[in-house]
């Protein structure tokens, strides 16, 4: 059975209570400690008690108990900012691809994550692709493909379907793949 927690999180004077619910006190501990790592918070404090859930408090508890299929997408019914789920906690707003990114604890080296399965609302981390920069078409993992491919003797039209994707963009990323 599930224990009930509140974690207080303090940045700049600014503080956040969320609901926390965990297998035992380390559980919770472990959870603060992502959680808080995920919003960026200064400290943060845990205790015994009922808190309303929200949906960021939804949010964790589903990536502490890895409640996500890889199969289906999990669709976030919260804040958008130009289509991009979000959430705004201790006075910021946070991207809830990033912050779920952040609560992982993968090192995100200036990337995006963008879900592959094209479905703007999707926050399965399953589905995550990390990008170069936020319009980015082929993500990293795909490049050294592409490169691996025209390598092989693979035309560039055949690539560009392989990964539906212009011809033009093909073309464009093996000139700065070339460069670097």
């Amino acid at each position: 059975m599930q224990e009930r927690y509140i974690l207080e999180l303090h940045k700049d004077n600014v503080n956040l209570k969320i609901a926390l619910s965990a297998n035992d006190s380390g559980h919770a501990q472990a959870q603060a400690a992502d959680i808080a790592r995920a919003l960026v918070s200064d400290s943060y404090n845990i205790a015994y008690g009922k808190q309303r859930e929200t949906k960021l408090s939804r949010l964790f508890r589903d990536l502490a108990n890895n409640n996500f299929d890889y199969k289906l997408c999990s669709l976030w019914n919260g804040s958008k900012v130009n289509n991009t789920p979000c959430v705004y906690a201790l006075g910021k707003r946070h991207y809830i691809r990033n912050l779920i990114i952040r609560y992982l604890n993968i090192a995100d080296d200036g990337h995006t994550a963008k879900p592959k399965c094209d479905c703007r609302d999707c926050i399965n981390p399953y589905h995550f692709k990390h990008s170069k920069e936020k319009n980015e078409k082929i993500s990293c993992g795909d490049l050294k493909m592409l490169v691996a491919y025209r390598g092989q003797g693979a035309r560039v039209t055949q690539i560009a379907e392989a990964f539906n994707v212009h011809r033009s963009t093909v073309y464009r990323e093996l000139r700065i793949d070339g460069d670097t």
